[in-house]
């Protein structure tokens, strides 16, 4: 292989897809990229055999080909070179290996960083997809959806289901819905026309992470459901991913139906107060208890025998007197969800599940189970 590319775009290709990579892994064909030179154009794919990712970019083909190279040290190389164009050929030294030349394609600066690769064939890229599969969908909308509810997925819970998205197509509505066993986050959207695919599927954490990667700024983008596999093509990018098999909780059931009480709050001055009181939150839970009274929110937190604080924040409620409390991270976190200046919130008890609802937002939900006290 010998191919001629433009170092900036060559970089920002890697960064496309080297995040799949997981940093465990060392010296192995799951630390390299694999790239595929042919025609006019060269692409670059990795994978952890759950998922994988493909992007291309164009080049000067001179002699197709091609190889696996370690992603860490491609990376590092293509960072640190300041000229315009790099040259990478490839010599096979033996049945196992290979050597890639990286050289200043312009033969102005004398560089030459030799790096040694491996069979490019152990690495599994992404199949070309049959079309009738895939669907457009509206990558903005996307992303909103997302931002709106991943931070809600679990983290590597033994219970597997917890730790990725569900997605739920609804004929000309979608839904995404996540929890983590302690909260959960739901938001609904009108879709301009339905998906090809009518069934629902839990897309891992990770997918998800890279789909809101690739479609940020993308105008459009290509999605469908290949061999029990999530596919996404937005911004010259193509991901595919293992889907999380198993039933998904019935979110509709955790969503209270009603409550006894409810406040608007001012969004900026309660997270104001919160900052303040999660300095003194006792680590690991971070609890912040909120008691409502008549006309006020009193915030209160303390760390045993080292700091305590109690602020109240003036709000509009006339219920009974009654403390939440709350793991503090949750509450940081459903502001992500929460774009108005005010939020309204609602509840029976100290134990039952509390609703965070955004005023512009009917669609959206967020709901949190308190701690006990």
């Amino acid at each position: 292989m010998k191919i001629k590319v433009n170092t900036s775009e060559f970089l920002k290709a890697i960064h496309a897809v080297e995040g799949v990579i997981s940093a465990r892994e060392i010296r192995s064909v799951l630390s390299n990229l694999k790239l595929e030179a042919e025609d006019s154009s060269v692409s670059i794919s990795a994978t952890d055999l759950e998922i994988s990712i493909k992007t291309s970019l164009n080049a000067d083909i001179d002699k197709p080909g091609n190889i696996s190279l370690p992603a860490k040290q491609l990376s590092s190389i293509f960072k640190t070179i300041h000229f315009e164009e790099a040259l990478l050929s490839t010599e096979n030294s033996d049945s196992d290996s290979s050597i890639t030349y990286i050289t200043d394609a312009t033969k102005k600066n004398d560089y030459k960083n030799k790096l040694n690769g491996m069979d490019a064939e152990e690495i599994k890229t992404i199949p070309k997809v049959d079309p009738s599969l895939i669907s457009d969908f509206p990558t903005s909308m996307f992303a909103e959806m997302i931002r709106k509810t991943s931070y809600a997925i679990a983290h590597e819970d033994q219970r597997y289901i917890f730790n990725g998205l569900f997605m739920v197509p609804k004929g000309d509505k979608l839904v995404f819905a996540v929890t983590d066993g302690r909260r959960l986050c739901k938001i609904e959207r009108p879709l301009a026309s339905s998906l090809k695919f009518k069934d629902s599927v839990i897309i891992p954490a990770k997918a998800i992470r890279e789909i809101s990667k690739m479609i940020g700024t993308a105008e459009t983008g290509k999605i469908g459901i290949i061999d029990n596999q999530i596919y996404v093509n937005a911004n010259q990018i193509e991901l595919l991913c293992k889907l999380i098999e198993g039933n998904f909780p019935n979110y509709e059931q955790v969503i209270p139906k009603s409550s006894k009480y409810s406040a608007v709050i001012p969004k900026e001055g309660f997270q104001i107060y919160l900052r303040q009181a999660l300095i003194a939150a006792e680590e690991p839970t971070r609890q912040i208890r909120l008691t409502f009274a008549k006309g006020n929110l009193n915030f209160y937190a303390q760390t045993q025998g080292v700091n305590e604080v109690s602020i109240n924040m003036p709000i509009e409620y006339s219920g009974e007197e009654i403390t939440v409390a709350f793991k503090g991270e949750y509450l940081s976190d459903v502001f992500k969800s929460i774009d108005d200046n005010e939020f309204r919130i609602e509840f029976s008890d100290s134990s039952s599940p509390v609703v965070f609802k955004d005023p512009s937002d009917p669609d959206f939900i967020s709901v949190i189970m308190p701690m006990k006290i």
